[in-house]
Parts: structure tokens; C-alpha cells; sequence
């Protein structure tokens, strides 16, 4: 075999790889995704929460689990994809090359093209949430009186990182917005490549390791990125590696006049989305509580109690390392939500946590095994002292408890009531005056007693 001749199948074999990735990565964008169109048919399409599933919709022909874990059928999605860019290849490819008259490398700058945007659009929405602390806020009152090892993995990495003083979410969320704006330039693309790189690889390996949920998505945006960088490896490895000169990409793209007329413009577009979306951000999270409720609770009753009595249908009930029905402690959070932990365990809900501002706000009771969360209604009640309390489970809504709460004092409430099934109780909580060395500062000095 003379060189021209295996140089040729060297250059088709190259042609052939470059047109079932090009196929690849279109098929791994169209929008079909039951759960984008779910969201967008919830509300308005330029909501809060729709404009961040719009940028980050994955193509998902087999549906992916709406749970965390170790869940990663979402690969199915690949498998289909890589098998219909291959056989669409092998039957249509060389008549679709002779109509469409490109060449492989501008095939191969086109693919760039669609990959840079793609991935700039979902890294900077993505960014923007771990900037503004609307992904990961800080922990409730609720998980900092929950035992450690009755939350999911992933709620642990998420309340490690909600209580970060160094800043590290923010700093990733910070270079994932800028190599996405580095993304939208084709002289600085490699350059946000590189970063994103390096970040995505992190979160990758975070998605695996405390099965987030993410595993299937997080791969995308890396592979993604890598397609991109693969282009100038080469002159890195001869650059930094082997120590030789790096030759400059000679490749010059051709416009026809009208992609000459609009092409300025998209790059502006794709600010001014960014932009906005940045804007209406940082508006949910600082004027509606995300992720958390948005109706305020009874601020005085904000903080922890001590269940000191515990009557269930007239029977005392003292306190108990096993009994299931007795409450072991009481949380109000600032918001009107209650939090109820006993002995009883029941399975942690394991719904992946979602941007979602405009809908039911689950992130605070996810992930959780042991307390059971409430929304509540306060209502005084005319010419008395006492007041109804309402309480509605927020994972099951048959389940209520109907209160009249009297303020004996300024951190002792006494509750009388019963459940949707009529049971009597009657509880009587003592409110703690509890400091977190987490709220007082690692450096300043703490009187313990």
C-alpha cells in the first residue's frame, strides 16, 4: 500500500468520524425533553424557572430519572443518538456532502460553532445560580438539627458547601460564567474550553461520587467542552509538552453575506439573555425567599423547642429513645414552615433538587430522614389569647394537625389539637436559647458555659 493511497483512507476514515459527530451532537440538541415541555406548559415561558430549563434542557428520548442516585439511563440517549448518526452516515452521508459542498473543515468549524453556543448558554445559567446562592443556599434550622447521618449524600454536599466560608461555590460559579462568555468569542473559545475543562471534570466526579443526580448531564457539558478544546490539543501537547513552536490555526471561515449582515448581533443576543436572566435572578432570590417558601412565618416564634409534654388521645407519653409517636423536637423555621423530629425513620424523599421558583418549593424537606415538614397557617382567634395553628404535611397533604396555641410566656407555646383522624394531642414546647458556633464565627471567642 503507497502512501497516497493509505493517506487517502486515513482522510476518509477522519471524514467519516467528523459527520457521525456533527450528527451526533444535532441530535443531542434537539429539545426533546417531557420534562422541558412539562415546565414550560406550568406558568410563563419567561419565568424564572423556565428560563433555566430552557438553557438546560437535555435530549431525553428514554426519560431520565427524576431521582438522585446512582441512576444513569440517561446514557441511553447516546447509544440512540450514536446509532442513528451512524447508519445516517453510511446510507446518506456522501449524497448530503455533495449538496451541502463543505469540506471537513468546515464541517468541523460549523460543529464548533453549534457546541460553543450550546454549551455557553447552559454553563452561564448554570454559573449564575452558584454566584447568587439560589442552587446551594445555607442551612435551615431544621438540617442543623438534623443527625448527620439521616440526610442523602447529596443533601451533605450541598449543606458542605452552603456553609463554605472560602467562598469555593461562588469561585466555580463565578469561572463557569466566565469561560462561557469566553465561549462566545472563536479567538477566546479554547481558552474557556480549557476552564471548563477542569471544572466540569470536578462536578463530574461530585455527580458520581454523592449521586447528585446529575451524572448523564454533567458528562454532556464535559464531553462538550472536550470536542471543543480537541480541536487545539495539538498545538498545546507541541507547545507545552515536546516544547516545539505552536502553528496558529491557518483555517479562515467563509460567510455568505447575510451570516456577514447578523453574525455581530448573535453574540449581543446571547448577552442580553445572559443578562436578563442574571437579573431576574438575583430578584427571585433576594425579594421571594428561594429556595424556600415565600410566606413569612410568626417571627417570634422562630428557633428550636424542646417537647417537654407530650399527651396523644389522653395518654402521657415521657420522653423516649424508641416510642415512634412521641416528638422529640419542634423547629419554626423564619418562614412558615414547622419541623417535627421523632424516632420514627421513614425513606429520605429522593426527588433531585431543581430550580423551580414559581412551583412547589420542596429543596428544605429533600434529602431528609428523619424531620417531617409542615407548612403552616396562623390564624388569632377574636376576644381570646389563644390562636389556630394549621399544619399541613408538605410531602402528603391528608395529613394535618388543627392547634389552639396559647403563649403561656415569650418561649413557651402550648398546643392543643388533634389529627385528620380526630387523635387528641396535646404538647407543650419549650423554646431553646440555642447560639451556633456556625452563626458566631470560627475566630471569635465563644463562652460555652
Amino acid at each position: 500500500m503507497n502512501t497516497n493511497t493509505s493517506s487517502q483512507i486515513e482522510r476518509t476514515r477522519y471524514s467519516f468520524l467528523l459527520e457521525v459527530a456533527v450528527l451526533f451532537f444535532l441530535i443531542l440538541s434537539i429539545p426533546y425533553d417531557l420534562a422541558l415541555f412539562e415546565s414550560l406548559s406550568n406558568g410563563s415561558v419567561f419565568s424564572f424557572e423556565n428560563l433555566f430549563q430552557l438553557a438546560t434542557y437535555r435530549t431525553s428520548f428514554v426519560p431520565e430519572s427524576e431521582y438522585a442516585g446512582g441512576n444513569v439511563i440517561g446514557y441511553y440517549n447516546w447509544i440512540i443518538a450514536l446509532f442513528v448518526a451512524v447508519v445516517f452516515v453510511v446510507v446518506f452521508g456522501r449524497s448530503t456532502r455533495n449538496k451541502l459542498s463543505l469540506d471537513d473543515d468546515s464541517i468541523y468549524y460549523w460543529l464548533r460553532v453549534l457546541l460553543r453556543y450550546r454549551l455557553a448558554l447552559a454553563i452561564t445559567f448554570i454559573g449564575i445560580v452558584k454566584v447568587i446562592p439560589i442552587q446551594i443556599p445555607e442551612p435551615t434550622l431544621s438540617e442543623l438539627h438534623t443527625e448527620y447521618g439521616d440526610f442523602m449524600l447529596w443533601k451533605l454536599y450541598y449543606l458542605t458547601n452552603g456553609i463554605a466560608t472560602a467562598g469555593y461555590l461562588p469561585v466555580i460559579g463565578a469561572l463557569e460564567v466566565v469561560a462561557g462568555l469566553f465561549l462566545l468569542n472563536r479567538r477566546t473559545a479554547v481558552i474557556g474550553a480549557g476552564l471548563l475543562l477542569a471544572t466540569l471534570l470536578n462536578v463530574v466526579i461530585v455527580n458520581y461520587v454523592y449521586e447528585i443526580g446529575e451524572q448523564v448531564y454533567s458528562s454532556f457539558l464535559l464531553l462538550v467542552a472536550f470536542t471543543i478544546f480537541l480541536h487545539d490539543l495539538p498545538r498545546f501537547f507541541n507547545l507545552l509538552v515536546k516544547n516545539n513552536a505552536a502553528t496558529p490555526d491557518q483555517f479562515i471561515p467563509h460567510f455568505t453575506q447575510s451570516i456577514w449582515k447578523y453574525r455581530p448581533y448573535l453574540q449581543v443576543v446571547f448577552l442580553i439573555i445572559i443578562g436578563s436572566f442574571s437579573v431576574v435572578a438575583y430578584g427571585v432570590w433576594k425579594d421571594s425567599n428561594y429556595p424556600f417558601p415565600k410566606q413569612e412565618g410568626v417571627s417570634r416564634w422562630k428557633g428550636v423547642y424542646d417537647v417537654e409534654d407530650f399527651v396523644w388521645n389522653g395518654d402521657s407519653i415521657a420522653h423516649s429513645l424508641t416510642d415512634s409517636l412521641r416528638w422529640k423536637d419542634v423547629v419554626f423555621e423564619a418562614w412558615n414552615t414547622v419541623s417535627v423530629r421523632s424516632n420514627l425513620k421513614f425513606p429520605a424523599d429522593s426527588l433531585k433538587p431543581k430550580i423551580a421558583a414559581n412551583r412547589l418549593r420542596d429543596y428544605e424537606f429533600l434529602g431528609n430522614a428523619s424531620r417531617k415538614f409542615f407548612s403552616y397557617t396562623y390564624k388569632k382567634e377574636k376576644g381570646k389569647r389563644t390562636a389556630k395553628l394549621r399544619l399541613t404535611d408538605r410531602r402528603n397533604s391528608k395529613n394535618t394537625f388543627t392547634f389552639s396555641v396559647k403563649e403561656k410566656a415569650p418561649n413557651i407555646l402550648i398546643l392543643s389539637g388533634s389529627d385528620q383522624l380526630g387523635n387528641s394531642l396535646n404538647v407543650t414546647l419549650q423554646q431553646q436559647q440555642k447560639r451556633y458556633l456556625i452563626k458566631e464565627g470560627r475566630r471569635n471567642p465563644i463562652k460555652i458555659y
